[in-house]
């Protein structure tokens, strides 16, 4: 019989498998610590969106308190003030819901309610709201405190577009196909008493307000808005058309608006409203690793009003003819922003100039020339 022995292997083989097997153990193990490392990253991300969602309905609480100081040449007289001490609340609830609580410790030495609303968003991009807010209106007027490039804001902003009052809003935003915001609508109807006492103000014709806001570009903005209210206790009404567009980008704001207000029935003259502003921001290179300011702009503006009636003084004795509360004027402001270096509370010190012209006079002593410094903070 043919005896059978051992099969002797191939020169060479065994060194081969032996170099294939070092090779390939690295790799299996650098595959093994790979999948670990994804599982420990999965882990950690599932933690954190656990955290979030936690976190998502507890309420975000802002504030802003802005104190100045003003000199009047005029008067030779100076005043100190704390213009805004405000606080709120804001937040999201399940189901898509959403709250805003807004109040102002000093306007002007006066406590007041600012916003006091719920929304619910079917959709991301649809918004319902209702209770006391700002009427979606003009740019410059539809600004919070902690937004305004200037120490006082605009003759449209303050005088002739500002306005809240209490009522449902409706919002949609449509969107490019790079997820950018295209368009954005809002519109509302208000009981159209401005803040009055709410339980006598019922309407058989209500207040509304509508602003679009078109994003051709990045940057660029195109904002027409139409708003309607009732003044002087009902006896009297408005309506405001408004149109802005702003510049946005490389340091730059450059915004124009122009508003036109006439009252119904002849109640007072049609007031015509503009307002130009350009702003740049630097940012300033840090020295020895540290900096006190961030950033410094410049700011410039020019804005103007015609003869303007609130409704607030009512009407001129023995006429249905609306007093006038603000004088036609004219005003240029310049001014230097420096932002500090603060990631937890941004700080603002603001110095701006103003000068007044007044035509056919009218001046009040809080609207004249005036130097103002103020320092803003917010949280």
């Amino acid at each position: 019989m043919r005896r059978r022995g051992n099969r002797k292997a191939k020169p060479g083989s065994t060194p081969r498998t032996v170099a294939l097997m070092l090779i390939l153990m690295p790799l299996c193990a650098g595959q093994a610590r790979a999948q670990d490392t994804e599982e420990r990253l999965s882990q950690v991300e599932m933690k954190l969106e656990q955290q979030q969602r936690r976190w998502e309905h507890l309420p975000r609480i802002h504030g802003i308190l802005r104190g100045k100081y003003e000199y009047s040449p005029d008067l030779d007289a100076s005043r100190f003030e704390v213009r805004n001490a405000r606080l709120s609340a804001e937040g999201k609830l399940p189901l898509r819901s959403e709250y805003k609580l807004e109040v102002d410790l000093c306007d002007e030495s006066s406590i007041k309610m600012k916003d006091a609303w719920v929304r619910v968003t079917p959709w991301k991009t649809l918004r319902l709201t209702i209770g006391q807010q700002r009427m979606p209106f003009s740019i410059d007027a539809h600004r919070n405190p902690s937004a305004q490039y200037f120490a006082n804001r605009s003759f449209i902003a303050k005088q002739v577009g500002d306005m809240r009052d209490v009522g449902f809003q409706a919002g949609y935003d449509l969107s490019s196909v790079g997820n950018r915001t295209m368009l954005r609508i809002d519109g509302g109807i208000f009981n159209g008493s401005n803040l009055d006492n709410q339980k006598t103000a019922w309407f058989t014709s209500p207040g509304y307000s509508a602003r679009v806001q078109y994003f051709p570009l990045d940057g660029v903005a195109l904002v027409p808005s139409v708003q309607h209210q009732q003044i002087a206790e009902r006896t009297a009404s408005y309506t405001s058309v408004d149109f802005g567009a702003y510049y946005e980008k490389a340091g730059w704001h450059v915004e124009t608006e122009f508003l036109h207000k006439f009252y119904g029935k002849g109640a007072f003259d049609d007031c015509n409203a503009v307002n130009v502003m350009a702003i740049f921001r630097r940012s300033l290179k840090k020295k020895n690793g540290a900096r006190f300011i961030q950033s410094i702009a410049g700011l410039s503006r020019y804005d103007y009003m015609q003869d303007h009636s609130s409704g607030k003084g009512g009407f001129v004795e023995g006429t249905r003819h609306l007093a006038r509360t603000d004088a036609e004027r004219h005003r240029m402001t310049l001014g230097i922003t420096c932002a500090v270096s603060n990631p937890y509370f941004p700080t603002e010190l603001r110095f701006n100039y103003e000068k007044y012209w007044y035509p056919h006079g009218g001046a009040l002593k809080n609207e004249q020339d005036k130097l103002v410094c103020e320092l803003m903070i917010r949280f």
